[in-house]
């Protein structure tokens, strides 16, 4: 029983690396713009699909897809925005759930159009490694995914705290009205952001490739963990999606290694629904003030 419970610990930790990556992604553009988008998982099956491209063109590891993924995910996220995103600037929060769902099912079927329905394999020298720990291993792919993870994260907290664009971020985040008037170009924060979170839900589709198959609908596998964990964690805090990606995975790992493999969706809704009776606005957000 220790060795079950321990190893599903290790396995979940190193799940919910990936559901953190892509919960900073989402938190990113929601902290910035106060906006949930929900065509993220949609964008981490591009993100799959560029790193199976650059594969077929060029033989090469899944990791060497790094740049290419990043500069083609910024492409299409800049396209998104510009087209879609941009006008429904200052709308209601209704207007812009429907229109990002919308683009989930656009962005998947023109995946099943230009690729097909047939699953898509990336071999990878790695894909069956792992690393052995007394009687515990850790398969190297997830962990990998993992170390980009905390990699990444940082790069962001970074980025936000100590470059003048990520204070432009912040200020904008706050209150865009005085930061516009601070001489802050709000439409290209917004941008940033937008383009920084789709690039999250490209990465994170790469690191997966040498776990998945790629396939249009890989993308829903990941759909309620990663939101479930957004909201646990608190909207719009990077910490919170951090902490909240890995405690969705733990959860995860758990129940599907020590009940059943099935009953995994249900510890994470149970989850949820706990974090939101004890504590509605997540681990690290922040409550209304009441009089």
């Amino acid at each position: 029983m220790t060795w079950v419970f321990v190893q599903s610990l290790i396995s979940g930790i190193l799940s919910g690396g990936v559901y953190a990556l892509f919960g900073v992604g989402i938190t990113i553009i929601f902290g910035v713009m106060k906006m949930v988008d929900f065509s993220a998982c949609s964008q981490l099956v591009w993100g799959m699909y560029f790193t199976w491209i650059f594969y077929a063109v060029t033989g090469l590891n899944c990791y060497y897809a790094i740049p290419f993924v990043v500069i083609c995910m910024g492409a299409l996220a800049f396209v998104i925005f510009k087209l879609i995103v941009r006008p429904l600037l200052g709308s209601n929060d209704t207007s812009f759930i429907l229109v990002t769902l919308g683009l989930s099912y656009f962005l998947q079927n023109l995946a099943e159009f230009v690729f097909g329905t047939d699953p898509k394999t990336i071999p990878s020298p790695i894909k069956t490694s792992s690393i052995q720990i007394g009687e515990y291993t850790i398969g190297l792919p997830r962990f990998i995914a993992f170390c980009a993870m905390i990699v990444l994260v940082f790069a962001v907290y970074a980025l936000l705290n100590k470059t003048t664009l990520g204070r432009a971020m912040r200020a904008t985040a706050e209150k865009p009205e005085v930061a516009q008037m601070l001489g802050i170009n709000t439409k290209k924060t917004f941008t940033i952001a937008f383009m920084i979170g789709v690039i999250f839900a490209g990465i994170s589709g790469l690191l997966i490739t040498p776990i998945y198959y790629v396939t249009p609908t890989s993308g829903s596998m990941f759909r309620t963990a990663a939101y479930i964990a957004v909201i646990i964690g608190g909207l719009g805090d990077i910490k919170g999606a951090l902490v909240g990606g890995i405690v969705i995975g733990v959860i995860e790992g758990l129940v599907t290694g020590m009940i059943s493999n099935d009953l995994g969706p249900v510890g994470i809704g149970l989850a949820l629904l706990l974090v939101l009776y004890i504590r509605p606005q997540g681990f690290f957000g922040k409550g209304e003030r009441r009089a």
